[in-house]
């Protein structure tokens, strides 16, 4: 389960290395960690609006409901979706990964090793923290918000070493790979090949304390200055 995000970069560095404009730039905020836990937007390029970035509150809604965010996470969590899971529910899903897929911009995420039977928290970014795009679903809500799901797999992400409770891993795609994942003249299953063979980045892996994970203004200033404090050197036992 990946519920943590991070979104460091400016809104410069994401219009320039996405050569994607935000439609409504001013909402863009810098976060050093989104917690999915608490409702939260996400910017996304959706396969409706391919050549914009846009907002979407990250944990997939079905499209009738009106409820309140809370109270479905708590029955169901729609924060990430195994894309090999054969029985999603179809009330929440629908048609979303034939018609409704989309990018989640964000330029880090978290995961956690067990060592000694404790757990490690990583941070998990490329170098320079770029920013770049998990492949996800989305769907739209009867008030007109987006709300979206990141999507997992068991594909490597191409470094042999990425600390991880399980085997899967975000899946995340090039620019290259882009159009074809948001053109809907595929459906999902002829994109299956591209899924499991897309060009894959090289990601650099941090363990970093557990006072920084908790702390989002002591975790801002260490990606900042580009130092991390390591709990111990595990990185790679």
């Amino acid at each position: 389960m990946f519920y943590k995000l991070c979104r460091t970069s400016s809104l410069f560095d994401v219009e320039n290395e996405l050569n994607t404009k935000f439609r409504y730039p001013k909402l863009y905020e810098q976060k050093s960690i989104i917690n999915g836990k608490y409702e939260s937007n996400l910017p996304v390029i959706t396969s409706e609006d391919p050549n914009s970035i846009n907002y979407a509150i990250w944990g997939l809604l079905p499209p009738s409901y009106d409820g309140d965010w809370e109270d479905f996470q708590e029955i169901t969590n729609t924060l990430n979706t195994y894309i090999t899971y054969n029985q999603l529910n179809e009330e929440i899903y629908a048609d979303s990964f034939d018609k409704r897929r989309c990018l989640l911009v964000v330029n880090g995420f978290f995961t956690a090793k067990l060592h000694k039977g404790k757990l490690y928290p990583h941070h998990i970014h490329l170098k320079a923290h770029k920013p770049f795009c998990i492949a996800g679903v989305y769907n739209k809500i009867e008030d007109g918000f987006l709300t979206c799901s990141l999507l997992v797999t068991n594909s490597e992400l191409g470094s042999k070493y990425l600390p991880n409770m399980g085997i899967q891993k975000p899946l995340i795609f090039k620019k290259k790979d882009f159009s074809t994942w948001l053109n809907t003249s595929y459906n999902f299953e002829q994109l299956k090949p591209l899924i499991a063979n897309h060009d894959r980045y090289e990601f650099i892996s941090h363990p970093i304390e557990h006072d920084f994970y908790k702390n989002s203004k002591v975790f801002k200033q260490i990606t900042e200055s580009h130092h991390y404090k390591s709990v111990m050197r595990i990185a790679h036992q």
